[in-house]
């Protein structure tokens, strides 16, 4: 088989997504690979064959920017009007290497997130098989990932001009219209859910078109290895995800809550420069891009912004976490994690105070029936199969279409 990925540059896209492409090689599929140069050494590192494609959000997307000035990012903040925006312009800078490239290699099939909108175009161009990976919810007639995406008004300014370019894309590809429903609520020929069913809203009202395979764990050698200190202490490992992650003021907040408690602490910074920080307690370890597993699989606290990626890794591993949203949809991974006995959430981040992140850390680490939970959840998430179950799905999917 013949089979092309066509991924965001963003670590919280193409990580879902390693796993499977090597499983696939392993068992003797070709795979091309379409995203960002950044992330070469990564892909080619799975045996895919690397196509690089040029980048509109990196030449334009500044939402994480410190030069801007607060109105500016005051406006960013209305994340429902900006990514569809940014996810169509992204998709207008890769359509055309994606299609030069296979339109004399034809794969069997096109493998794409939510994001990937070029994926979904190239599909229909080509006529082959679209297929949908999910690192987060799937939408159906019960729920919808595009609902707080669609409140935003068809007058406004993001809003029309993500129009036009969806206007624009029909009228010179010849693909459906990429509305932000279709965009967020698309679903594909084949769809794979890289999540466990318990945290799923709706989750029997799939039909067979969706399988469940979990969280897909693989080797990841970007960034080294990490071992946390020989001290018998507890390990706390706090990350708010690689992207929408410039929040500067939850540190001073991180670091007066964990100042005088007998634990190690690891904090992953994404877009913050360390040298901004000050006053980092001794006991606190900074770092900007991390080897996330390694550390995960030590630690036995999770602070993070409830982004799927990240939840999933700490359900695999058994770790209790702290939600701290910073959107809608990880605002319900969020309740589902305090709901589920998975940990606590904070779903008000500007009402945190260092007293209060103090009491949660200490709640969470003095009560063994969080940890019991997330070792329940684990055994869970490792039977789905991970990346082998999401190859076999996909290839026997393939095989009788």
């Amino acid at each position: 088989m013949h089979i092309a990925f066509v991924t965001l540059g963003a670590f919280g896209h193409i990580n879902p997504t390693l796993a499977l492409v090597t499983e696939l090689v392993r068992q003797g599929n070709r795979v091309t690979y379409f995203t960002t140069e950044s992330f070469r050494s990564i892909i080619e590192g799975t045996g895919a064959t690397f196509v690089p494609v040029p980048s509109w959000m990196a030449e334009n997307d500044h939402h994480n920017d410190d030069s801007k000035d607060k109105n500016e990012k005051k406006e960013d903040e209305n994340v429902a009007a900006v990514v569809p925006f940014l996810f169509l312009n992204e998709a207008g800078a890769y359509i055309d290497t994606v299609l030069d490239t296979l339109k004399n290699d034809v794969p069997d099939a096109i493998v794409h997130d939510f994001a990937g909108i070029a994926g979904t175009m190239a599909a229909d161009v080509l006529h082959t098989k679209n297929i949908m990976l999910y690192a987060s919810y799937p939408s159906n007639d019960h729920y919808s990932v595009s609902a707080s995406f669609t409140s935003v008004p068809e007058d406004h300014p993001m809003r029309i001009a993500a129009d036009r370019l969806a206007d624009s894309y029909v009228a010179k590809y010849g693909c459906r219209k990429m509305t932000v429903k279709e965009i967020f609520d698309g679903r594909g020929d084949f769809n794979i859910v890289m999540m466990q069913k318990r945290l799923v809203p709706y989750a029997e009202s799939y039909d067979d078109s969706f399988v469940f395979t979990g969280v897909q764990i693989g080797k990841r050698t970007a960034f080294g290895s990490w071992k946390a200190p020989n001290n018998g202490k507890k390990l706390l490992y706090s990350s708010l995800g690689t992207a929408f992650n410039n929040w500067p003021e939850y540190y001073p907040i991180l670091f007066d809550a964990v100042r005088d408690l007998p634990i190690n602490v690891f904090a992953a910074l994404g877009s913050i420069d360390p040298k901004s920080l000050k006053d980092i307690p001794e006991n606190v370890e900074v770092g900007q891009m991390v080897p996330q597993l390694d550390i995960l699989s030590q630690a036995d606290l999770f602070i993070t912004h409830a982004g799927m990626g990240g939840t999933g890794e700490s359900i695999y591993y058994g770790v209790p976490m702290i939600a701290i949203p910073q959107m809608d949809e990880q605002a319900i991974t969020a309740k589902q994690i305090e709901a589920k006995g998975l940990g606590i959430a904070f779903l008000d981040k500007e009402k945190i105070t260092a007293s209060s992140l103090k009491a949660a850390i200490t709640k969470i680490l003095g009560d063994a029936s969080y940890k019991e939970t997330a070792e329940d959840f684990s055994k869970d998430m490792r039977s789905l199969g991970g990346a082998k179950a999401s190859a076999a799905a996909l290839l026997s999917y393939l095989a009788r279409a």
